[in-house]
């Protein structure tokens, strides 16, 4: 492997992979979606996944503790939203069920992530990708399924999609997706409260990109001229959403939704316009840069050789933020990110080690969001949880497929544009740290992290994290803010592991959603391959080493409804009879 700056291996040597993951889903979601597809319809979805599971505590008539959401992603076109009463049982159904053309939920990913907010139970969910143009965010990539303009046949119906122009024919192309929010209560064919995202933006719809009218795409007017939409909103890809704790006292009077966006590529931020190859402000991107090259003009233009070049790092993928109270009923397509601080996703060439940028980006390349850029370290961000402070955590996946770390990154309350994280887990081995050092979170830590949950209390020092891997099948669990690095230039804390929930007895079977219920004291997951979620009870036992437990209680069946799930969630914070202590510092 390729050495980024301080010993990080992050380039593995078929470097060409950083041309290639902005045309990528990630792993997680692509996997699922194939798995949806082969399943053909949600009625025949099921498989081995609801044959019986022996009962781990027969005896005992356990019950759900807490209301859970869960994410389906479901057969193609057919995601649903699914929400479970406290004191539901191994076999019960939801008692709302959102699924139908009206909630958009189907669009052809199905929805990723879901977040419970704690004001009124409004519910955010993520769709990667709109692949039907169902919300006009992108559209069927194959043209041959279109029948006639503006329609065209989606497993065996006839489906309005804007871009077809005739039989056969149409200007399609995947898009960005989109997130929405739902009212509480919501059920049936619903259509969401608010739609999040800019319709008619598709992955290479830039005015910047265009060399003729209609070359290479419809929009294009002329040479570096056209009518192709900006994404205002940024949001592109977005597989995560966490709700803020509105009692944090970080946004007072505001109801935050934070979106992770799996792209695009950052170059580098409007803000400081740091071009990642000064080591003071872009260490992240110090080992995507010139160290991708493998050779003269490959994969980029700025490549002089081997590792050598004078490219401007990346990192991929940004972190869009918005106050739900502002949105309008409907679409929101011109509605810029809160604290909007936007990054350039066009490389600055040809720039001297040490050196800024030039002072501009070209207007088609700016692309907005509240977190963003090389001092980031984001790369391909899948998951995000707030805690009850305010810090956000956020899980990066993009690289694990080429053989590069997964890790978790953290960001403290408030903060936007091209922030340093305050902790980062699972991507640097420490020296110094205990074990006998290098810590107990270096690379590798996580096979394929998924999604993650935070237990929290008004001293965010006392956290600890869920963090599903899928890679392993199993739950790790960490505290977060010890283990300062004081021998290389980042400056954050890496972290403690203390526990794993792994093996026979945990029925863990490709987990991905993880939810925790600091009033209830328990822990929720998501098993993606057997259709069922899992409730583990006393979560401060967990925090003691977790090991080859057997879970509190399984959901599964076929009138759960369960159809290849993808995240859990519950409303987890409530007023604090004291200000936080991130709240305070950052007013």
């Amino acid at each position: 492997m390729t050495q980024g700056r301080d010993g990080i291996s992050m380039a593995p040597k078929k470097a060409p992979w950083l041309m290639g993951v902005a045309r990528r889903l990630s792993v997680v979601v692509a996997a699922m979606f194939v798995i949806a597809a082969l399943a053909g319809t949600a009625g025949t979805s099921y498989a081995q996944g609801n044959k019986a599971q022996a009962r781990p505590h027969p005896h005992a008539p356990h019950l759900t503790a807490d209301q859970v959401t869960v994410t389906n992603f479901g057969s193609a076109f057919g995601g649903s939203l699914s929400t479970f009463k406290a004191g539901a049982g191994p076999k019960a159904g939801p008692f709302l069920s959102v699924k139908g053309t009206n909630t958009l939920l189907g669009a052809g990913t199905g929805p990723a992530g879901v977040s419970v907010g704690a004001l009124d139970d409004h519910i955010a969910v993520t769709v990667p990708i709109d692949l039907i143009d169902l919300a006009g965010f992108g559209a069927f990539p194959a043209a041959l399924s279109c029948i006639s303009a503006g329609q065209a046949t989606v497993n065996n119906k006839m489906v309005a999609v804007a871009c077809c122009t005739g039989f056969h024919k149409g200007d399609c192309e995947a898009g960005t997706g989109f997130a929405e929010i739902f009212s509480p209560g919501a059920t049936g064919n619903s259509a969401p409260e608010n739609i999040i995202g800019t319709r008619n933006v598709t992955f290479d719809n830039i005015g910047a990109g265009c060399m003729s009218a209609g070359v290479p795409l419809p929009c294009c007017t002329g040479p570096n001229a056209g009518t192709c939409a900006f994404n205002t909103s940024g949001v592109n890809t977005p597989q995560g959403v966490a709700f803020e704790d509105p009692f944090d006292d970080v946004n007072p009077g505001k109801d935050i939704v934070a979106i992770t966006n799996t792209l695009p590529i950052n170059f580098f931020s409007l803000s400081d316009l740091a071009d990642g190859t000064n080591p003071l402000l872009g260490p992240a991107c110090n080992a995507f840069g010139s160290a991708s090259c493998t050779g003269l003009m490959t994969p980029l233009a700025c490549c002089t050789g081997p590792a050598t070049g004078t490219c401007a790092g990346m990192t991929v993928g940004t972190i869009s933020e918005f106050d739900r109270a502002t949105l309008a009923n409907g679409f929101n397509d011109n509605v810029a990110p809160f604290n909007n601080n936007p990054v350039c996703t066009l490389p600055a060439v040809a720039i001297p080690p040490g050196t800024e940028p030039p002072s501009f980006c070209p207007i088609g390349s700016i692309y907005n969001a509240t977190i963003g850029g090389c001092s980031t370290f984001l790369l391909g961000p899948v998951a995000a949880a707030f805690d009850e402070s305010g810090y956000l955590f956020v899980v990066n996946e993009a690289a694990v497929s080429q053989g590069a770390p997964g890790f978790v990154t953290v960001y403290a309350p408030g903060t936007s544009g091209d922030v340093f994280p305050s902790a980062v887990i699972g991507l640097i081995a420490c020296p110094l740290c205990p074990p006998g050092g290098g810590g107990t979170t270096p690379p590798g830590t996580f096979k394929d992290p998924a999604k993650i949950a935070v237990s929290s209390d008004s001293n965010f020092n006392d956290d600890v994290i869920f963090v599903t891997d899928v890679g392993d099948n199993s739950i790790k669990i960490f505290t977060v803010f010890n283990n300062f690095d004081i021998t290389t230039p980042t400056f954050f804390d890496e972290g403690t592991q203390i526990g794993t929930i792994k093996g026979g007895h945990t029925k863990l079977r490709r987990p991905i959603g993880v939810a925790v219920s600091d009033a209830t004291g328990n822990l929720y997951v998501v098993n993606n391959l057997t259709n069922s979620f899992e409730m583990y009870a006393d979560i401060g036992s967990l925090e003691d080493g977790g090991g080859n437990i057997a879970p509190t209680l399984i959901v599964e069946g076929r009138n759960t409804k369960l159809n290849f799930p993808v995240d859990i969630a519950l409303p987890n914070f409530t007023p604090s009879a004291m200000p936080t202590i991130a709240g305070s510092l950052a007013n």
